[in-house]
């Protein structure tokens, strides 16, 4: 069987091919309660799990999302994240705050890691598809356009351990234009707006004559529906002058999945309508109302700054392609976020009304799950084209350099460069007499220090230099980077006199533990899935994230580690045009 899936912030979808079409497996669809019976979402799986109050053991699904308990979500964004542990520290010149680090968890009494969580998740998404006599044993799973590296190996390391191999990683936006002309084969530009629970993506294609070449993408990773129940539960707050300190655990629950429905229902509300808000029953005694009237306008106004970030993307996409809106030729909207009708308006303003595409031509919450499933199918060969996919690089990948007071980002494979990707710069110390250098690998953007915003630390490599040299000149060391087909990233360190290999390795860990993320969780998923029968041992019903002082790991003392560029430009090579149908990114 070929299948898809779609993991995401708040809800995950399966879709396989079943030879002829897509379908999306209701792998939890027979636990949606009736006042979350809406369309689509019987085919959804809330990405959440809990612990059951009464019985102490773990649930997952839609059980864990409206059930009395609090519930662990958006596990997604901790995939790729910074988890904030021991921000005071200092290392090669970089934030400890901008290393991506493994988050943790409390479920029940006990601890657990982000990527464990994740792979729980995959683990029952596997178990609701085997309940239709099917195996879910592999797949090609979707990430957003914009995900970090770190984040796409640690979506690749839960699937993994909770069962599933994945075949490929496929861009969100690409996967849901791929659902999109395999029903209306139409040509020309799409702009795929995928805004979810969690992210934002935009990507820009062209498509033509069955070939899809994904030209750019921007996006925001903490930036979704999740930001939307925010901004209402402070409006709704204000309105009772309540504050959400005087709220209990109970309390809390409840208000939060009234928040979330309120939200839906106002999606149905026209701009100039409202609705009223139920305030959950036993709310603080203090509250004599029990109900509050939400106009659109209100709602509007506290979701407009939201609304005006998400565009952000949208015309960084344009400038990247360097043309105006009226060269796109249709708006594909996915994701629960962007079916809110002042996010498609405000689109619509932007790109022209006529270029939405309608949502019941590309179903905005399914979509994605069906286009990853049809990628399968052809990485089967089942489609009948012949078709020869490929993936490309969603960042610039390079290193940090010495540049005065900045440390200066060395671009060594462009973004949008076609995997399999290669790339080399030659480096040498910036100390005389080093006897090492740490080599920071970073996921940035041309123009931009390696210390900024846009950068993204992925590893720091401890290369060995083979003597300790007054001239700097004598050991100068050739930094290599290669992407092979499936986004594995290889690095090389060599020596440039002798020719000599001073360190080569694969980028498998992200964080300063450098504890690959792929050993010793085999055995945390077990223990932590036999609590679905097994109760806690002291009948805690706690999920909470740890606080960074909780995750905070010892660091090591730093070393040398600066560099100078060897020339001015250095010539960076990256092997190959794109061959056939680019699809994706890594």
């Amino acid at each position: 069987m070929t299948f898809g899936i779609d993991f995401g912030t708040s809800n995950s979808v399966v879709a396989h091919w079943n030879g002829h079409t897509t379908e999306v497996l209701p792998v939890d669809g027979d636990n949606v309660p009736a006042q979350w019976q809406m369309s689509e979402f019987q085919q959804l799986f809330p990405s959440a799990l809990s612990v059951r109050d009464l019985r102490h053991t773990l649930c997952f699904g839609w059980e864990a999302k409206t059930g009395t308990s609090e519930p662990l979500d958006a596990v997604k964004r901790m995939l790729g994240t910074r988890s904030g542990a021991d921000r005071a520290s200092d290392i090669d010149g970089l934030d400890a705050a901008s290393q991506l680090e493994e988050h943790h968890v409390w479920v029940g009494s006990e601890k657990f890691h982000s990527t464990v969580a994740a792979a729980s998740l995959f683990s029952r998404m596997k178990e609701g598809v085997s309940t239709q006599l099917l195996d879910l044993s592999d797949a090609v799973v979707t990430v957003p356009a914009n995900a970090t590296g770190g984040a796409r190996y640690r979506t690749r390391a839960a699937a993994a351990l909770g069962g599933v191999k994945v075949r490929a990683l496929l861009n969100e936006p690409t996967a849901a234009a791929i659902s999109y002309v395999h029903d209306v084969p139409v040509p020309g530009r799409f702009l795929v707006f995928d805004w979810g629970g969690g992210t934002i993506d935009v990507t820009v294609l062209e498509y033509d004559d069955g070939l899809f070449e994904e030209q750019t993408s921007r996006g925001i990773t903490a930036l979704g529906g999740l930001e939307f129940d925010d901004a209402l539960a402070k409006l709704i707050q204000k309105k009772i002058g309540l504050s959400p300190e005087r709220l209990t655990k109970t309390e809390r629950r409840r208000w939060r999945r009234s928040v979330e429905l309120t939200k839906i229902a106002l999606s149905s509300v026209p701009m100039d309508g409202s609705l009223y808000f139920d305030l959950p029953v036993g709310l603080a005694p203090s509250v004599s109302r029990r109900e509050i009237r939400v106009t659109a306008a209100e709602y509007t106004e506290v979701i407009a700054p939201l609304i005006s970030r998400a565009l952000e993307p949208v015309q960084q996409a344009l400038e990247d392609l360097a043309i105006p809106a009226d060269n796109v030729d249709s708006v594909l909207m996915i994701g629960g976020t962007s079916q809110i009708p002042q996010v498609r308006h405000a689109l619509g303003e932007l790109l022209g009304h006529d270029r939405i595409v309608d949502s019941h031509l590309c179903r905005p919450m399914t979509a994605v799950a069906r286009g990853a499933a049809i990628y399968a199918a052809s990485l089967d060969g089942e489609l009948g084209d012949n078709s020869d996919f490929s993936l490309v690089t969603s960042y610039d990948l390079g290193t940090a350099v010495s540049a005065g007071e900045q440390r200066g980002f060395r671009a060594i494979i462009r973004r949008n460069a076609t995997l399999p990707a290669e790339g080399s710069a030659t480096f040498y110390p910036d100390t005389p007499g080093a006897s090492s250098v740490r080599v920071p690998v970073i996921e940035g953007e041309v123009g931009c220090p390696a210390d900024s915003d846009r950068s993204f630390p992925l590893a720091r490599i401890e290369v060995d230099l083979p003597t300790r040299e007054q001239d700097i000149r004598r050991n100068k060391i050739e930094i290599r980077f290669r992407y092979n087909e499936s986004g594995i990233l290889r690095f090389t360190a060599t020596h440039a006199e002798t020719g000599a290999v001073l360190a080569e390795r694969e980028i498998d860990s992200f964080g300063p533990d450098g504890t690959p993320l792929q050993r010793g969780l085999d055995d945390e998923l077990t223990r932590l899935l036999a609590h679905t029968i097994r109760p806690f041992a002291d009948g805690s019903s706690n999920v909470r994230h740890l606080s960074a002082a909780e995750t905070a790991n010892a660091r090591p003392a730093p070393i040398d580690v600066s560099m100078r560029v060897v020339e001015p430009d250095p010539a960076v090579s990256v092997n190959g045009e794109a061959q056939g149908v680019v699809v994706g990114g890594f």
